[in-house]
């Protein structure tokens, strides 16, 4: 008996292909997917594929010999990093973006189909709801500790309205600014990120002024909004949220969007389309 499941999908992760666990795009555009799509898994060397979706993986013999459907999925403007995009492209069927910035520029060198599929949410992966009772007094935010730079300007109106600020992130380095810095630790079971974000009483994200700002994906905010956390992303809705009717009344809605709009789910069925269209073209070719 073969040890490979042999489905006809499977996406070949970032995090997979660097050998790093965790990574958030390959967790969000990969492993999200593949709890809720039986007939897809993480590819496995060795295995037999009809479908192979390369996640920011630029395995580019690969990619040449692979005779099937070939999609590359992108979550970052890794081309202006020198990275080797254009041969990859050059080599697949379609691309996939996370956002439509990401789409349009990728347009501009490729006249293969270029589809923005958004991040979406696994709901069954953040199962909690925050039920807004008190004020804590804490807002969150999270990410890589690398963006959390982004938070400077944010920290004049938390001091003037006396709320801590807790950075959840690889801490490396912590967030000096931060009221308390707790670790990703996903190897650790009593590391709970559902429990760590919704101790507090809102999400903070800034908005994202660098050059590579505009490429970036809402997903943890969407994250956010599936747990019961309003995001104040400028000094009003700071100021808006400090009203624990604000905060049930911005989650209630927000509740509503993801489970409409957001559900990895929704993803699932775009990317099954493209597919379809992909077998389609091949088959009148």
């Amino acid at each position: 008996m073969s040890v490979f499941n042999n489905k006809p999908i499977g996406f070949l992760t970032f995090g997979a292909w660097h050998g790093k666990e965790h990574i958030g795009s390959s967790r969000i555009r990969a492993q999200w997917l593949i709890n809720n799509w039986p007939m897809a898994e993480l590819f496995q060397q060795g295995a037999k594929y009809d479908v192979i979706i390369f996640q920011k993986t630029y395995w580019l013999d690969y990619v040449k010999e692979f005779k099937g459907i070939k999609i590359l999925d992108l979550a970052d403007p890794d081309w202006l990093e020198g990275l080797p995009i254009k041969g990859i492209i050059d080599n697949c069927d379609a691309v996939t973006t996370s956002t439509e910035a990401l789409a349009v520029d990728i347009r501009r060198f490729t006249d293969k189909p270029v589809l923005c599929i958004p991040d979406r949410v696994d709901l069954n992966v953040h199962p909690f709801i925050k039920k807004h009772k008190d004020n804590m007094g804490w807002a969150c935010w999270f990410g890589y500790s690398h963006n959390a730079k982004t938070l400077d300007v944010a920290i004049p109106t938390l001091t003037r309205h006396k709320i801590k600020l807790k950075v959840i992130s690889d801490s490396r380095p912590p967030y000096a600014k931060a009221d308390q810095n707790v670790k990703y630790d996903w190897n650790n079971p009593a590391f709970d990120f559902n429990r760590e974000v919704i101790e507090c009483d809102f999400v903070l994200m800034p908005k994202d002024e660098r050059a590579k700002g505009k490429f970036k994906s809402n997903n943890k905010t969407i994250t956010s909004w599936a747990l019961g956390m309003p995001v104040a992303t400028n000094p009003q809705e700071v100021k808006r949220f400090l009203n624990i009717e604000e905060r049930k009344k911005e989650a209630d809605i927000r509740i509503k969007e993801v489970r409409e709009l957001w559900d990895v789910k929704s993803s699932i069925i775009e990317m099954k389309n493209l597919i379809k269209e992909l077998e389609d073209g091949k088959n009148k070719g």
